[in-house]
């Protein structure tokens, strides 16, 4: 006799579930199939497995149970079709003989269950039970899967939009601070501008990593801000400074480097490093430390030449502004205040080079004009 339980619980478990069923014995379909009418809505049949695999083709099924031996196609084949098609169809194959000949093949299609005939009612409804129990938890774990997915990319574009803005907020804050310092000077902060577009498109052709390049495009802008800690009296003055004067505006690198120091973030990080060293000479002529060649960081290095060429290109109170000729010149050979040996070798060679594109860069960001 057929537990009741066992009936009720698999015709709630497969409750919109789907079967084909391919049998060649009519007498034995038919029965089966009011067997299996009690459990599942849909219920398609086939004969052969030619058949079998044309109605399989041609629509979804959450289980197949099929014979092995049948005319036109065996059940194994069309198993083997199946799988070609879906790797993890469930499978349930009936035989009314010892198909030992066939279990290699079964084992290898990964078979559901392998259930003989005569079909024994409660033996089947329990295979049945524990292929529904499996479908539902694939079911479950897809869906969760599936959601976790969504979820993960909804948090990763908030996260994103969030990052956006504290970048963009970032930035602006950047800016304004800068902008403040430039206050006191008399370009308006192009001047801050065209040293991060310096920087960055020398560093890129010095073949330097994304990374590095984008670091060295924010953190040039912040190399003056030291620039906030000098008297106006001293930083717009006019004429020659004197010897105290100067020292006083040399401090602003070490200003600048305080005001960045400190941070756990690589960016600004290289920024202090810009802001103090940006002074500094290959030769140890610089300030404020008198570093010499490698010991001087590479991004410091790179911003001086930056420097350099716009503070001699652009008008100051103390001096007029040189034609672009002029100023690659005084960089490449010297004029005895600016000197070759004051530079990198490597990132004065590679300015040479693309020295236009800095007259360019000029032109487009110069407030001011040309």
């Amino acid at each position: 006799m057929i537990d009741s339980g066992k009936i009720k619980e698999l015709s709630k478990q497969a409750e919109g579930l789907s079967v084909l069923y391919v049998e060649d014995d009519v007498h034995l379909q038919r029965n089966t199939l009011k067997l299996l009418s009690r459990f599942f809505e849909k219920i398609d049949t086939a004969s052969n497995g030619k058949e079998g695999i044309e109605k399989y083709s041609n629509g979804a099924y959450d289980i197949v149970i099929t014979d092995i031996r049948m005319p036109v196609m065996n059940g194994i084949e069309m198993a083997a079709q199946i799988r070609e098609i879906n790797p993890a169809q469930p499978i349930i194959v009936t035989s009314a003989h010892d198909e030992s000949q066939f279990l290699i093949e079964l084992i290898n299609l990964n078979v559901s269950s392998f259930v003989l005939k005569p079909i024994d009612a409660s033996k089947i409804i329990d295979v049945l039970r524990d292929i529904v129990d499996k479908i539902w938890v694939n079911r479950y774990e897809h869906d969760y899967k599936r959601l976790l997915e969504e979820a993960v990319k909804d948090k990763t574009r908030e996260l994103s939009d969030v990052i956006d803005v504290a970048t963009s907020l970032g930035n602006e804050l950047m800016q304004r601070l800068v902008a403040a310092s430039e206050q006191k000077d008399t370009d308006t902060g192009s001047h801050i501008v065209r040293i991060g577009l310096y920087a960055e498109h020398l560093a890129r052709e010095m073949g330097m990593t994304e990374d590095f390049i984008s670091s060295i495009a924010f953190g040039a802008q912040l190399h003056d801000i030291g620039k906030i800690g000098i008297k106006d009296s001293i930083l717009l003055k006019s004429g020659p400074l004197t010897a105290e004067e100067f020292d006083t505006m040399k401090s602003h690198t070490e200003i600048g480097a305080k005001i960045l120091s400190g941070s756990k973030y690589a960016r600004i990080q290289m920024a202090e490093a810009i802001a103090r060293c940006h002074h500094e000479k290959w030769d140890g002529t610089g300030y404020p430390r008198g570093l010499t060649g490698t010991d001087i960081p590479l991004e410091a290095r790179i911003v001086i030449i930056c420097d350099q060429y716009d503070a001699l290109a652009m008008k100051r109170p103390y001096k007029q502004a040189l034609e672009h000729k002029e100023v690659v010149r005084i960089i490449t050979e010297g004029d005895g205040r600016t000197m070759p040996q004051h530079f990198d070798p490597e990132v004065l060679n590679i300015f040479a080079k693309v020295s236009d594109n800095f007259m360019q860069i000029y032109g487009k960001n110069n407030t001011a004009g040309l």
